[in-house]
């Protein structure tokens, strides 16, 4: 695989995809270098395909500098769309180059390239965990405090991945981490030596009382280090003492692997080079899950036999409410009445069960019902950039686990989520908004 790259000193970097499939193939079936000819005598020679991830276009090769010319000339021909990068001139600040003079520009991808805090943020924490165990100010002193002396960031698991953790509305998602080695100083006032010492005390018997609390706030390692004596400060006046502890502090954060979305089908292609096979066959697959924005919202389908025991949905509207209806189905494709019921919970009391009251029934409401309806709207996920404003989009995440199963008992038996725009040319969402759908989340 090859990639068309261009970094800056601190900038990512826009990739482009080449796939490049090598077959070595056997004097007999090899003539005048084409394949398929007459067979002669004569050393195996190299031929194959190379592809364009981005487009699907294919080259067939016998000399590897086919190869090094197709990618050349897909390179010279593509670039970046305005809605994807922004294009910086050489000579421009932070861009390598000299204006006038040839050289690729530069290209910045919007958006934020990292999901890791800023160890800025880490380390306010951190002092923040500490410093409530700090004992009360006393009197016109002033107040006890603590500050970093050294710190040093180190690694945890490989490549800072410490694991994975179950969500409401997603199933699982990657959680990553990293440690701090640090040295942090407690100073402690008090208007005698004897109140300061004795604040001291308390304050190591508070750290030692709450290791526990700590070690589960990520505090792995927590020893003293150095005490000073207690010494009197004519300026304040009043008597200050302070003492060191070694920490090693571990810090963890979700990781979104700089996605911008969550994978609701996949596109496979097959090409099995047989003759006369078709030269690209395409298929997508897809499960219980559904991708709404403005450029489309296809429908959530559960087909029988089966059940539907859950449901959840990711939400991101930067704007107003999205307008439109969404309507639940359950059918058994028996074309009998359809019961249109008022409410999402009287949809599912009368649609699910061993013996359900109605196989045929819908209810119609507009989207932030059909939402509200599914439970109160809890963390979901920090994901993508779909409104192209700089800033990760939050998704608010609703999730209701069903009493009891909607049983879809035949091969005709369908449960649908659909949405329908107000009436005008939408074919999606009536804005810039993504919704996620899915049934029986693991």
């Amino acid at each position: 695989m090859d990639e068309s790259t261009y970094d800056d000193e601190d900038g990512p970097v826009l990739a482009r995809s080449f796939v490049v499939r090598a077959l070595l193939e056997q004097p007999n079936l090899v003539a005048n270098g084409r394949r398929f000819g007459r067979p002669r005598r004569g050393a195996p020679q190299w031929h194959g395909y190379v592809t364009d991830a981005e487009t699907g276009d294919r080259l067939a090769w016998t000399r590897p500098q086919d190869v090094a010319r197709f990618i050349e000339r897909r390179l010279e021909q593509s670039g970046p769309g305005p809605a994807a990068v922004e294009r910086l001139e050489p000579g421009a600040p932070g861009v390598p180059g000299v204006p006038g003079e040839p050289g690729a520009p530069g290209v910045r991808l919007r958006g934020l390239a990292m999901a890791a805090p800023a160890l800025t943020d880490v380390v306010t924490d951190m002092l923040t965990v500490l410093g409530q165990r700090l004992p009360p100010a006393a009197g016109a002193v002033p107040a006890p405090n603590v500050t970093l002396e050294r710190v040093r960031e180190r690694l945890v698991g490989l490549g800072n991945h410490t694991g994975a953790e179950p969500t409401g509305t997603l199933g699982v998602r990657t959680v990553r981490g990293g440690r701090l080695d640090a040295r942090v100083r407690f100073q402690v006032w008090a208007t005698t030596a004897s109140d300061v010492d004795a604040a001291v005390q308390t304050l190591h018997t508070a750290l030692l009382d709450d290791r526990d609390e700590l070690k589960q706030a990520g505090f792995l390692q927590l020893a003293a280090a150095d005490t000073t004596l207690a010494g009197e400060e004519a300026s304040v006046p009043g008597w200050r003492k302070a003492t060191s502890y070694d920490v090693l502090y571990e810090y963890r954060y979700v990781d979104s692997d700089d996605a911008q979305s969550l994978i609701v089908r996949i596109p496979v292609s097959t090409d099995p080079e047989e003759s006369p096979s078709p030269v690209r066959e395409v298929e997508s697959i897809t499960d219980e899950m559904v991708r709404w924005d403005q450029d489309g919202a296809s429908p959530l389908e559960v087909r029988g036999p089966g059940i539907v025991t859950r449901l959840s949905a990711l939400v991101f509207v930067p704007g107003p409410a999205l307008g439109g209806t969404v309507t639940f189905t359950r059918s058994s494709g028996g074309g009998g009445p359809v019961a249109h019921l008022p409410t999402l919970a009287a949809f599912l009391d009368a649609t699910s069960g061993a013996e359900p009251a109605e196989t045929d029934a819908d209810v119609q409401l507009d989207p932030a019902a059909a939402f509200a309806g599914l439970g109160a709207a809890g963390p979901g996920l920090t994901i993508g950039d779909w409104d192209a404003d700089a800033v990760t989009d939050v998704y608010a995440g609703f999730d209701r686990r069903l009493d009891e199963p909607i049983i879809l008992t035949g091969a005709a038996d369908r449960f649908t989520v659909t949405y329908a725009p107000p009436a005008g040319p939408a074919t999606g969402l009536d804005q810039t908004a993504v919704v996620y759908l899915r049934a029986n989340p693991p």
